[in-house]
Order: C-alpha cells, then sequence, then structure tokens
C-alpha cells in the first residue's frame, strides 16, 4: 500500500511528539524514524520525477500548440490570397453554379465617406455621452435623395465573394 507524503510526514511529526512527551524514548523509535525517514526520501524523489515528466509534457504541449499556430496562420494567408484571385477574376454580378460549389462577385454597397467633419450639417449630427458623431446611414439617404451634404461624398465599397 502506498503512503502519501503528508501521512509520512504526519507520522514522522506524531513519533517525534511522543518522544518529547516522555511516551517513548529514542532508542525505541529511531528504527522506526529511520524506516519513515526513507519512506519520505523516496517519496519526495517520486514527486521530482513526476514534477520533471510533467514539466517536460507542458513544455511540449506549448511547441505543439505553437506549431499548430503557425499552420493555422498559413492557412488563413494561403486563404485570403486564394480568395483575392478569385475575386480579381470575376466581374461584378457574375455568379458560377457547380455540384458542389456556388459562387459570385456582388459588388460593393454604396456608402458614404465624409471628407470633412466640421462641414457636416447639425441635422446629421447625433449626441451620444462622450461625443458627438455623424449619422452615417442618414447622410446616405440623404445623397442618394440628391441633396448635396458638404464635407461627404458617395463611394462604393469593395465588392465581395459569396461561397454556398
Amino acid at each position: 500500500m502506498s503512503v502519501s507524503l503528508r501521512e509520512l510526514t504526519e507520522d514522522q511529526t506524531a513519533i517525534l511528539a511522543q518522544v518529547e512527551s516522555g511516551d517513548f524514548s529514542l532508542d525505541d523509535v529511531a528504527d522506526h524514524l529511520d524506516m519513515l525517514d526513507s519512506e519520505r526520501k523516496d517519496k519526495i524523489e517520486s514527486y521530482l520525477f513526476v514534477i520533471n515528466k510533467l514539466t517536460s509534457e507542458a513544455q511540449t504541449v506549448t511547441a505543439e500548440i505553437d506549431r499548430l499556430h503557425a499552420i493555422e496562420k498559413s492557412k488563413v494567408v494561403a486563404l485570403e490570397r486564394v480568395k483575392s484571385w478569385l475575386l480579381v477574376n470575376m466581374k461584378d454580378g457574375e455568379k458560377f453554379e457547380y455540384p458542389l460549389f456556388k459562387v459570385s462577385r456582388s459588388q460593393g454597397l454604396e456608402v458614404v465617406n465624409i471628407n470633412d467633419l466640421q462641414c457636416i450639417p447639425f441635422d446629421y449630427q447625433v449626441c451620444k455621452p462622450e461625443s458627438w458623431s455623424v449619422d452615417k446611414r442618414e447622410v446616405l439617404k440623404a445623397l442618394k435623395a440628391g441633396v448635396k451634404v458638404e464635407g461627404a461624398e458617395i463611394t462604393r465599397g469593395n465588392s465581395s465573394l459569396r461561397i454556398k
């Protein structure tokens, strides 16, 4: 039966307490204490082996995580390159259907570009607790309706791929 380090230490402390109280003489318990001390040293060595093994395993896991993150990063970069190539080689509105895939290129949405925040009329500004900001939806709606808004213009966002 395996005895834990705590139990060995408790046994040793109990025997020493009995010696100090006069219940046992040092000669009566010397052999027993030597045996406990030997078991304790062996147990401590076993713990050190476990600590060494766990440290080594943790380092191995960390190295593997780093390796997998590097692979993930290279796959993400490759994915972006392939999507970029596909985006460049398709025209807005094009659609292709295959047995397992569908792909289309959508034209970017019209968005508002604020050139000069100071020129935007107060009607299009929104008060937030810490600051003022421009309500870009309202500015875009006004520009689409033909209203001239100083400091703002309509631009087109980037085209995008839809892969299903």
